[in-house]
């Protein structure tokens, strides 16, 4: 989803970069534990439920589906032609030579929407060409979500000029910021397949790339339930996804695993 970032990040973790570099090592978080019933994920954190999808065939996997609406704002809508499975992966689709509002754009999201933490492990293959936002992310509302975000676009006024990964809580205690933080993406992000994890706890959320830990937070942190959401997208706004592209930009996503508790 867009909103608003706030680029002077004031609530990172001590000792935390606000660029830092993510290891190219080609790896996936380990499976978590059961025990008495129970997924415990790093001996930190333990899940009722656990769901996992692939995309064989040529329709989405049980627990899926695709989004069907427009953005109030009238920049994107979402169609569900644009959430296409073939060949093995969820391919998201942002139609390229777009000239007029709303650029068609591609969504996926969780028939469970009462999710309230949770493990989420998506590999995937970012979008190369340049104008469009990919998205991963638990979205309830503006002020509670926790995401992981591609900008594709280097000349993006958030990006200023280099291609970033960003991680961020929205303004969930109202204070007028969001807490967040950018770091580099694999270098073959875009031509290969990288495992891109959300950790979303009570009271904290981490990240990780290829199953490293890149930064966490306690700042902002969502407390309610709600769906996850996988999408690409684009709305012309200079200061975010600019686009729309001039080619088709698809958003490859191979596999999706998730530990999670329900409220």
């Amino acid at each position: 989803m867009y909103f608003i970032k706030n680029f002077l990040v004031v609530s990172l973790a001590a000792g935390l970069a606000v660029s830092a570099s993510v290891p190219t090592v080609l790896k996936r978080s380990p499976a978590a534990e059961v025990e008495n019933g129970k997924y415990i994920v790093d001996r930190q954190a333990e899940f009722d439920n656990y769901a996992s999808w692939t995309f064989q065939g040529n329709s989405l996997p049980e627990g899926l589906y695709a989004s069907n609406y427009p953005i109030s704002d009238g920049t994107r809508v979402f169609v569900p032609e644009n959430a296409i499975v073939r060949n093995g992966y969820l391919d998201l689709l942002v139609n390229g030579g777009q000239t007029a509002m709303p650029y068609t754009c591609g969504e996926v999201v969780t028939v469970a929407n009462n999710i309230r933490y949770a493990s989420v492990r998506t590999v995937a293959i970012l979008t190369e060409p340049a104008g469009v936002c990919n998205g991963m992310f638990f979205y309830e509302s503006d002020a509670q979500e926790t995401d992981i975000e591609w900008l594709s676009d280097a000349n993006s006024l958030s990006n200023g000029g280099t291609r970033r990964l960003w991680l961020t809580n929205q303004d969930a205690n109202q204070d007028g910021s969001s807490t967040s933080n950018t770091v580099s993406p694999p270098a073959d992000a875009t031509t290969a397949e990288h495992e891109y994890r959300l950790d979303w706890t009570e009271g904290r959320v981490r990240w990780f790339v290829d199953g490293v830990q890149v930064w966490e937070t306690t700042e902002d942190v969502p407390s309610v339930p709600g769906p996850w959401v996988f999408n690409n997208w684009s709305n012309g706004d200079p200061g975010w996804s600019v686009g729309p592209p001039a080619v088709d930009a698809i958003f490859r996503i191979r596999s999706i695993e998730m530990y999670y508790n329900t409220a």
